[in-house]
């Protein structure tokens, strides 16, 4: 296997494994289930995933430049513990609580479904226009 295939294998399993879990997955994770999960949680899951997705695309850049297999499995490590950093930084959710409500969304549409609303509702807020169009820079616009 190529090295940047690895790279990219070692970064979507950071992605799919949720931020700072791929190699720290918490043992006693408490059991929340998707209907007992609040709108207050929901807001908190967001912050949290938003927060490590900034981690993951910061490691995605260096992983894939990475040269050697150790080189990728140290950044994986630490993009980890970044990650894990960044979700208790969150109020109202440890990292534990984050890898259950993920593990909750997987297993029930209607849970997932209120964090894309909540996704949506963010992006709303700040006013970034939300379509399946393929984005434009302000310079491909520009009329000669």
């Amino acid at each position: 296997m190529r090295l940047n295939e690895m790279a990219l294998i070692a970064v979507v399993s950071v992605a799919l494994a949720g931020p700072g879990f791929s190699q720290s997955t918490p043992t006693d994770l408490p059991e929340i289930k998707a209907e007992d999960v609040t709108v207050g949680q929901v807001v908190s899951f967001v912050n949290a995933m938003i927060a490590a997705e900034r981690v993951r695309q910061t490691y995605l850049v260096k992983i894939e430049a990475a040269e050697t297999e150790e080189e990728i499995e140290a950044l994986v490590a630490e993009a980890d513990q970044k990650g894990i950093a960044e979700v208790e930084r969150v109020r109202g959710i440890t990292p534990a609580e984050y890898m259950a409500i993920s593990m909750a969304a997987r297993e029930s549409e209607e849970l997932t479904a209120r964090i894309e609303r909540r996704v949506e509702l963010m992006r709303q807020a700040q006013g970034v226009e939300v379509t399946n169009e393929p984005a434009v820079r302000p310079e491909d616009s520009v009329e000669e």
